[in-house]
């Protein structure tokens, strides 16, 4: 059991303190169907569970706005309902009930954003931290990840580095190969992939009309 040691209401969520820690933030017109009190004693776990019943409706209402507004990864929905004051068990369970409504599908997302970012000359590495920023689950990614193969990548990245070249070609050859690395690894390449890449442009080979 732990003891509520403060109420307080922010823009419509009320954030509620239990032994004197921040614990939960939960919109005000859930908090009035299951008031509590500064000095109450309170099984955290059960008072969660009674929120997340009082708040099920709305949270799945909640979610479709949001659908409305733009394609969302389950993990980015789950986000928004918490930050609007659902409890995770209300965000989870809609989440679950949009997925099998087929009204998201983290695999489909995450298979748009693989194919588009594979046209072009991006690094792995960059598409994985732009998954993994989109709240996708890790299988997902995972499967996405396996067209950016070595051949794929090294194909990519001799593309980024032609493109990027020109603008380091007049400085001496230590110095152009030290900025354009750093340029194709900020551009999420792998070194094995930069080597060869830089290689060639440094040999011209690659900028040859």
């Amino acid at each position: 059991m732990a003891h509520v040691s403060s109420i307080r209401e922010m823009r419509g969520l009320i954030e509620i303190s239990l032994d004197g820690v921040a614990w939960l933030r939960v919109r005000k017109k859930h908090f009035a169907m299951r008031p509590i009190s500064d000095g109450d004693e309170l099984d955290p776990e059960a008072y969660l569970d009674n929120l997340a019943a009082a708040q099920a409706a709305d949270c799945y209402e909640a979610a479709l706005c949001i659908l409305d507004r733009a394609a969302q990864t389950g993990g980015q929905l789950r986000q928004k309902l918490i930050f609007k004051g659902y409890v995770p068990a209300a965000a989870d369970a809609a989440v679950e009930r949009l997925t099998e409504n087929r009204l998201i599908d983290d695999k489909r997302f995450a298979q748009r954003i693989a194919l588009s970012s594979a046209a072009k000359p991006v690094g792995a590495y960059a598409v994985q931290r732009k998954l993994r920023a989109k709240r996708l689950p890790p299988e997902a990614i995972e499967e996405v990840m396996q067209c950016f193969d070595s051949t794929q990548q090294a194909e990519a990245c001799r593309t980024a580095a032609q493109a990027l070249y020109r603008k380091y070609a007049a400085l001496p050859p230590r110095e152009a190969r030290a900025k354009l690395s750093q340029a194709l690894a900020r551009r999420g390449f792998g070194w094995e992939s930069i080597s060869g890449a830089v290689d060639e442009a440094l040999d011209g080979d690659a900028f040859d009309d």
